[in-house]
């Protein structure tokens, strides 16, 4: 077996192939699933992207297995430590075959990163993918949290009442400090809070700066507000364009972050500010709507599933310090 750095022009076809027929569940016989063109166009693009770095694993016969990953410019700043992202990791061959590739390519990243000069290594998998699961394990990485996405197709949703009390809108600049302290007391079970590798306060102070880049414009699309005698009480960020399994083809849009006031919850008013952010997809000629949540934040799945939202994937984030 040889490993190389992917070269676009040559391997292009190579690498399609084995990303329609890469193995990703299944323990005995093998279960080859078929990839979606949009998930396929997703991955063909990160192979792409200029700021990734690929390396393949092959023999006489072709392409074996495939990894890419890239630097976390905004992570590092934030997490106080050079960061990285696996986007990709992929193998050919049955289950035993695709989780020794997959653990060599993970070392050749570790590699690659650590002479980079990264520390916080990344990887978000799906939680039916076994053999990476596997292989990230193998190779000393932890997990961190499981994350469940959920889907909605606008057409099929029914737009609730709202409660008049409730002023719903765009954000505006004298928001912000309100928005600050409501997130400082709604995140707790995310990826960052329980990862004990980060200094106390980095977890807070991310999202601190998550809200902010959402309310300029940079993480988010719209912010919108529920509000009560002029008080904000709960927000939700929106952003368009994000690719969606369940809306191939169709545009789409993702709510990033929701969070209500620890005075508030319990209200409603959670599901009026949602409420609100989906007419605003409505509004942008949006189809399909994605929002994700912890695994165990039950209040969350609970408020997405009464809103129309159904589970489209479920996913697990690893991490391993370099």
């Amino acid at each position: 077996m040889l490993q190389t750095m992917f070269d676009l022009s040559q391997d292009l076809e190579l690498a399609t192939d084995l990303l329609r027929r890469r193995e990703e569940d299944g323990y005995n016989p093998p279960r080859p699933r078929l990839r979606s063109e949009a998930q396929l166009e997703q991955e063909l693009r990160l192979l792409a992207n200029s700021d990734s770095f690929t390396t393949i694993t092959r023999n006489s016969q072709g392409m074996l297995g495939c990894a890419c990953w890239r630097h976390l410019a905004w992570d590092s700043r934030q997490l106080g430590m050079p960061a990285a992202r696996i986007d990709l990791l992929v193998s050919a061959g049955d289950f035993e075959e695709a989780i020794e590739r997959k653990s060599a390519l993970l070392n050749t990243v570790a590699e690659e990163c650590r002479a980079q000069g990264v520390r916080y290594l990344t990887a978000r998998v799906g939680a039916s993918d076994h053999s990476t699961i596997r292989a990230l394990t193998k190779e000393s990485f932890d997990l961190l949290d499981g994350l469940l996405t959920f889907s909605l197709k606008l057409c099929e949703a029914v737009p609730r009442p709202v409660n008049r009390d409730l002023e719903i809108r765009l954000c505006r600049p004298p928001d912000l400090d309100e928005l600050l302290a409501i997130t400082r007391s709604a995140y707790t079970c995310d990826r960052f809070h329980v990862d004990r590798a980060l200094a106390p306060g980095v977890a807070d102070r991310l999202y601190e700066a998550w809200v902010r880049r959402s309310c300029s414009g940079q993480e988010a699309d719209a912010v919108m507000v529920s509000t009560r005698q002029g008080k904000v009480l709960a927000f939700a960020t929106c952003k368009l364009g994000r690719d969606s399994d369940a809306g191939a083809g169709a545009s789409t849009g993702t709510i990033g972050l929701v969070a209500t006031a620890e005075e508030a919850r319990g209200l409603g008013i959670g599901s009026a500010t949602l409420e609100g952010a989906l007419d605003w997809f409505r509004q942008q000629g949006v189809e399909v709507v994605e929002v994700g949540t912890q695994m165990q934040n039950v209040g969350a799945c609970r408020l997405y599933e009464q809103a129309g939202f159904r589970m489209a994937r479920m996913s697990l984030t690893f991490r391993r310090l370099l």
